[in-house]
């Protein structure tokens, strides 16, 4: 299962570089130009972004480290972390946690960029100690729906941040 796992995450950071590959082509300017005074630029896209993989590797390793009191993943877990991945799939606009939504107004894509390939190092680095005992056990909280397995939180990575590359590519049309 945790070769699986780290296929599946192999994936989703062939997509983040695929990404971040297009985006070096543009100045800092660019990618902090808001449509709106209310909307987020492309750089505060990708900080919403890194926060919120940064607050969960945070949890996630917390939870791992004091495993004693860890559940197993439960059914109704596993169909709210698939109704999540189906709902940021969907054109839905969701209001993001304001723990998540405090963003800088100017930042550069090379810290950015930096901040991120650092978190999801973490992430990789977490999923690879994981004891295999540990993959069905709920270590990840979503603030929406809640506990969920490591599964879950990969696959919260994954539609998370697809569903935020359309609003990057729609920001730089």
């Amino acid at each position: 299962m945790k070769t699986r796992l780290l296929e599946k995450l192999e994936l989703i950071e062939k997509e983040r570089k695929t990404l971040l590959e297009k985006l070096a082509g543009f100045d800092d300017e660019k990618l902090n130009e808001k449509p709106k005074p209310d909307k987020w630029s492309v750089l505060q896209v990708m900080n919403h972004l890194i926060k919120s993989e940064k607050l969960s590797v945070v949890y996630i390793k917390r939870k791992v480290n004091g495993n004693s009191d860890l559940k197993r993943t439960s059914f109704k877990s596993k169909i709210n972390a698939f109704l999540l991945r189906i709902g940021l799939l969907l054109p839905l606009k969701l209001k993001a946690p304001a723990n998540v939504s405090d963003l800088p107004d100017y930042d550069t894509f090379e810290n950015v960029k930096a901040n991120w390939d650092k978190t999801r190092e973490m992430f990789l680095s977490i999923i690879i100690e994981m004891p295999d005992e540990m993959l069905e056990k709920d270590v990840f909280k979503h603030p929406s729906i809640g506990e969920m397995n490591i599964v879950g939180a990969v696959d919260f990575f994954d539609s998370h941040f697809k569903h935020h590359r359309k609003q990057i590519y729609s920001l730089l049309k």
